[in-house]
């Protein structure tokens, strides 16, 4: 008789259903660390500096070795949402197709989170809080060393919530969040000046209130388990355990969800895109309902808004919507308010209140930089302008005016704000310059995101990984405002007292003529190139990149003149910039084939800010040419032989 194999028993039945996502993980670490060398060099920098902190835990300070012990999980929780982590991991919506409960589910996905590079360098960063107790004895050690496996469960849990909730979230406390952790470290990495001499401090010796506030950080409950009272011991070590307790209660609850209804949570009343939809399909705020809506209503409207066309007044509703519903919107906007003020607001930890007043200005700036790639949001709901008359010139000048409404107050508020906050500072230059930032800001971001069209993956379920703004369009973006308020900004170096109340009137107009610089420029690369721009913004991959010959070609340069102008205005262009302006400015540099180093005082400055200004003209005038250059495959402006159209 021969013998039949039963069935696997329900615990290793268990076990094996939490083992599928650790050995999906497995399969993913093991490719992308063969494809991708990224991921080995941020582990070899994190391995330098987890080594560091196991350097300080030998003789440093005990509050502050918490408080970066406590940094340290912070960053593992806040990093991947900032650096796109959340892309090569296994998500709780793999698991939907599997017969698998919620808490193995969770457990799972647990092991998988920690197969990592990341991971493994917490921990042995955490490693340092029992190097630091081994001078209490071999039962600190221990002590310390179940704080810090209890610590880096808090990171790991933490870490794998906040991708869920955050990174992947379509809600706007998503994207609130998101914006906020963004906004916040790179303004705390913009003033590290003024942040490094507290930072040197407590490097030393942690100040009193550090002290008194690390008794309510968990990060410093296992040290002062060993090392303060000896009858509060337990109750921190327990209560440490109960936060991770309660934190993985939270990922569970989260992963049935996700298992059951595949987001974490659904909003209600917004369509995919963000806008609310009307019984008959048609999308509220779209230029066709807001604009048969505003139509009848235009003879009875009085004020500013009876001026304004009604189409531009469509696009306009219909951007202030998107910008209060859509996610990544929210994002942004999140973003330049938290930047902006943190780059005024930092420096009093340096007791400089002199940038108090630029908060606004600050915010705007950031408000336009981040705008530089809206169109790439759209998708191909881009082609609505072209089928009605006058649609693309209402679509330019909508967008900008919707950006002008929204981010006013804001950049208002924040530097009344800083006026009140320090009296003593002359905010005159920061009100002059907040108007030409608004122009420049309101308009020009539209051009660039037309000219520079970066599409997301998925329009209609955007996450705060699809951030379709590059480097490029955010200089460019940014630039456009700095070249706004520069007027103002000489004014304030070189011209005398007396023509201080002439600098808010130069301040308007250097706004109202960027602003119609850039609409200018919107205007013309959506009428010339809408097509194009359309099928860009519809695209799921890069469009091919215009072939340049690498040896001299006269007949492709003859035909292609203003691609060979736009290389060489692009890369000639810098030259004025750096070493010619920003070098001299900044650094004092000299040198003989440098102009300004052989001028002394206000020409040198005046001849490094001419350099500036002639650079960025010049890289301007090589992205406009960019822009209008023949694309591959040809073009309406591309010349063939009549051969080559014929068969």
């Amino acid at each position: 008789m021969s013998a039949v194999p039963s069935a696997p028993g329900p615990l290793a039945g268990a076990l094996g259903k939490i083992a599928v996502p650790a050995r999906m993980r497995t399969a993913m670490l093991r490719r992308s660390l063969r494809e991708h060398p990224g991921p080995t060099v941020a582990g070899l920098a994190g391995l330098l500096a987890a080594g560091w902190l196991i350097r300080y835990a030998l003789h440093g300070d005990r509050h502050t070795l918490a408080l970066l012990a406590g940094a340290w999980v912070l960053g593992w929780i806040v990093l991947p949402l900032l650096l796109g982590g959340g892309r090569g991991r296994v998500r709780p919506a793999h698991l939907r197709l599997e017969s698998i409960g919620g808490f193995p589910a969770a457990i799972g996905l647990l092991a998988a989170s920690a197969i990592g590079i990341g991971p493994v360098v917490s921990l042995v960063a955490l490693a340092a809080l029992p190097v630091y107790a081994a001078r209490y004895g071999p039962v600190a050690v221990l002590v310390t060393a179940a704080g810090a496996v209890l610590l880096w469960l808090l990171g790991l849990i933490g870490s794998a919530i906040a991708l869920e909730v955050v990174g992947h979230a379509g809600g706007p406390a998503g994207a609130l969040l998101t914006g906020i952790f963004t906004g916040t470290a790179l303004g705390v990495a913009g003033s590290l000046w003024a942040v490094f001499p507290w930072v040197s401090v407590l490097l030393v010796g942690a100040p009193d209130e550090v002290v008194r506030a690390m008794a309510y950080v968990p990060s410093g409950w296992p040290l002062s388990a060993v090392a303060g009272p000896a009858d509060r011991g337990a109750e921190m070590m327990a209560g440490l355990a109960g936060v991770v307790v309660l934190v993985a209660a939270a990922y569970v609850l989260l992963v049935r969800r996700m298992i059951a209804a595949g987001v974490p949570f659904r909003p209600r009343g917004i369509t995919m895109v963000g806008l609310p939809r009307r019984v008959d399909g048609e999308p509220a705020g779209s230029p066709r309902t807001t604009a048969a809506s505003t139509a009848g209503a235009g003879p009875e409207r009085r004020g500013w808004s009876g001026r304004v066309p009604a189409e531009t007044r469509a696009v306009a509703g219909r951007e202030l919507r998107a910008w209060l519903r859509h996610p990544l919107r929210l994002q942004y906007l999140a973003f330049a308010v938290v930047y902006g003020a943190l780059l005024a607001g930092l420096p009093l930890m340096s007791d400089v209140a002199l940038l108090l007043p630029w908060a606004g200005p600050f915010a705007v700036l950031g408000a336009a930089a981040m705008s530089a790639g809206l169109v790439g949001l759209d998708g191909t709901a881009l082609w609505l302008p072209f089928t009605s008359p006058g649609g693309e010139r209402a679509e330019v000048r909508g967008r900008a005016l919707a950006w002008l409404l929204l981010v006013t107050p804001i950049g208002v508020l924040l530097t009344v704000a800083g006026i009140v906050l320090a009296p003593e500072v002359d905010p005159l230059a920061a009100l002059a310059t907040l108007p030409a930032l608004l122009g420049a800001g309101a308009s020009v971001p539209v051009w660039v995101s037309l000219l520079r069209v970066r599409p997301v993956a998925d329009p209609r379920h955007p996450t705060s990984a699809d951030n379709p703004t590059d480097i490029v369009s955010v200089l460019v973006a940014t630039g456009g405002g700095l070249l706004a308020g520069a007027p103002v900004l000489a004014l304030l170096i070189w011209g005398p007292s007396e023509v201080a109340p002439l600098m808010l009137p130069v301040g308007l107009l250097c706004g109202a003529v960027a602003w119609w610089a850039g609409i200018w420029l919107a205007d013309d690369r959506l009428a010339q190139r809408g097509t194009e721009v359309l099928a860009a913004a519809g695209q799921r991959s890069r469009p091919p990149d215009t072939v340049i010959p690498l040896k001299w070609d006269v007949e492709w340069y003859r035909e292609n003149r203003a691609t060979a102008w736009a290389l060489g205005l692009l890369t000639v262009g810098w030259i004025p910039v750096i070493p010619q302006g920003v070098m001299v400015l900044a650094f004092g540099i000299d040198g003989g084939w440098i102009v300004a180093s052989h001028l002394a005082g206000g020409a040198r400055t005046a001849v490094g800010l001419g350099m500036v200004a002639l650079g960025g003209a010049m890289l301007l005038a090589g992205l406009v040419l960019w822009g209008r250059r023949p694309q591959p495959g040809g073009s309406p402006r591309t010349s063939r032989p009549a051969s080559a159209t014929t068969d």
